[in-house]
């Protein structure tokens, strides 16, 4: 692994963590949870993408580098989305006690974003990580698991039906931005020349098609979610 790949992969981690970890700890505020409770569901499933991925990979070896490097994204995340969620609460008390007010403030939009841009970059990180490894049906396969894992976690210890379970357009979502990431990243050695990407932005292909999976996903799930919801 070069050392732009290593970086791409640790500031990543990192990223999904601090997502994952402020959508499980806000979740968990709105069933009621104990702050100290909604941080410690948050810290486990913002550190549960890398744990899944880096375990089926690498073994206690990839476990002990999760543990390492992820614990303090995930502290923060969680807490983030802890405090976010009180102070969401705060102000919803203060707008029905006063008059004229519409009601509560409803979180389900910033759950949504959190949720959906850990989950998609987790997955479509996996499919990276895993590709070069494993071939595109693991890869596929290992994707899916590490950023479905952390969703499923939060869900069960909440009591609440999964979301990949309940939702159609939540793990095929996933799965169908799993697919672009692959074909983003095999495509342009199979195509050669019909497909060149200048060396100088080699680099950047990596980060374009992890992106690129994540956007597909999220553009999906935008699109079909709502519509079904309607």
């Amino acid at each position: 692994m070069t050392e732009a790949t290593a970086l791409l992969v640790e500031l990543l981690d990192a990223a999904c963590a601090v997502l994952l970890a402020a959508a499980a700890a806000w979740r968990a505020r709105g069933f009621g949870a104990h702050f100290t409770g909604a941080v410690v569901l948050g810290c486990l499933c913002g550190l549960m993408a890398g744990l899944t991925r880096e375990t089926l990979l690498h073994g206690a070896a990839g476990t002990r580098l999760v543990l390492g490097e992820l614990p303090g994204p995930a502290l923060a995340g969680a807490l983030l989305g802890a405090l976010a969620a009180a102070g969401a609460a705060a102000l919803a008390r203060k707008r029905t006690e006063t008059p004229g007010a519409s009601g509560a403030l409803g979180g389900r939009g910033l759950f949504f974003w959190l949720d959906s841009l850990g989950l998609f970059l987790a997955t479509s990180l996996g499919v990276f990580c895993a590709l070069r490894e494993i071939g595109a049906t693991g890869a596929l396969a290992l994707g899916l698991l590490s950023g479905l894992a952390p969703g499923f976690v939060r869900d069960t210890a909440l009591g609440d039906t999964a979301a990949l379970v309940e939702q159609s357009w939540y793990a095929t979502a996933a799965a169908l931005g799993a697919m672009a990431t692959i074909l983003l990243l095999i495509l342009p050695p199979s195509f050669g020349g019909a497909w060149p990407v200048p060396q100088d932005w080699r680099w950047l292909w990596p980060w374009a098609s992890i992106f690129g999976g994540a956007a597909v996903a999220l553009t999906l799930r935008l699109w079909r979610g709502s519509r079904e919801e309607e």
